[in-house]
């Protein structure tokens, strides 16, 4: 499957249908893991946990309060944010795998009637202006090919005095060729220095607040994830079979850049009155 031969949007998307039950070895989650300090031995998932918590935390919502979830993965923080605020999410994901699995957890935890999962295209967001009181991008803002249209879509369905809370990566040195090639591959946009990414969302009319600089926090998350695998590789295999060794060969080339060269923020921001 070749990039240029497939929109940016769908070809992220058929990444994450074939990774499908990968997600497994983040214990279901899609996202890095936080730690609190070098004192902190939390096993993976407990920190993947935890920066879900973390995360979602940020967000200023209300009972009834409508959050829309800009790539929402299988669904863990918008059910979160369900269970925290007693709020209505919408998620959408642009892989139809995503999609259904994210629904079927929405039922298992007891909140569909907060949580609504879609199919959708964060280019082109399908509902009215100023239809949510928040809006979250939890590690999704890198796969936007365009993230000056995403934020502008973010902008437009945001009520005025609404919040955004965007998790996203940024490069702390300079990245050669080769390692855009390999984060495009994997479906990532290579990532900006953080002074431009801040000024790429302040540009879309947003007036940043408050911001978390968590890149030691979460770097244990890169070997982490291959303990993690070697722990379960015998059952992943026995029913993924070659996708396991073909998803460990991938993420050994992309992860060690996300580990020695890129820089993980939460970043809040507002929508002026």
């Amino acid at each position: 499957m070749s990039t240029t031969e497939t929109p940016r949007s769908e070809y992220v998307g058929k990444v994450f249908n074939w990774m499908a039950e990968l997600i497994e070895i983040q214990g279901g989650s899609m996202h890095v893991g936080y730690w609190t300090g070098p004192d902190d031995h939390s096993p993976m998932l407990e920190a993947i946990n935890r920066c879900t918590d973390l995360v979602v935390s940020q967000l200023r919502l209300g009972p009834r309060d409508r959050l829309l979830d800009i790539g929402c993965g299988v669904g863990v923080p918008a059910i979160r944010a369900a269970h925290m605020y007693d709020a209505d999410v919408v998620g959408i994901a642009n892989s139809e795998w995503q999609v259904e699995e994210a629904q079927l957890r929405v039922k298992q935890h007891g909140v569909r009637a907060h949580v609504t999962i879609e199919f959708g295209d964060a280019n082109a967001l399908k509902y009215p202006d100023a239809s949510f009181d928040a809006v979250l991008a939890f590690q999704s803002l890198q796969h936007a090919e365009d993230r000056s249209r995403w934020l502008d879509e973010m902008f437009r369905v945001l009520r005025p005095g609404g919040q955004v809370v965007i998790v996203d990566f940024y490069a702390r040195t300079p990245l050669t060729d080769e390692d855009r090639q390999i984060l495009l591959a994997q479906g990532m946009e290579p990532p900006l220095p953080s002074d431009e990414l801040r000024a790429t969302i302040a540009a879309s009319g947003f007036v940043i607040g408050d911001v978390i600089d968590g890149s030691e926090n979460v770097r244990r998350s890169y070997p982490a994830y291959f303990d993690r695998l070697d722990r379960i590789r015998d059952d992943l295999s026995a029913t993924l079979g070659d996708k396991v060794a073909m998803q460990e060969q991938a993420m050994r080339r992309m992860l060690p850049i996300y580990q020695h060269k890129i820089g993980f923020q939460i970043i809040s921001a507002d929508k002026p009155e």
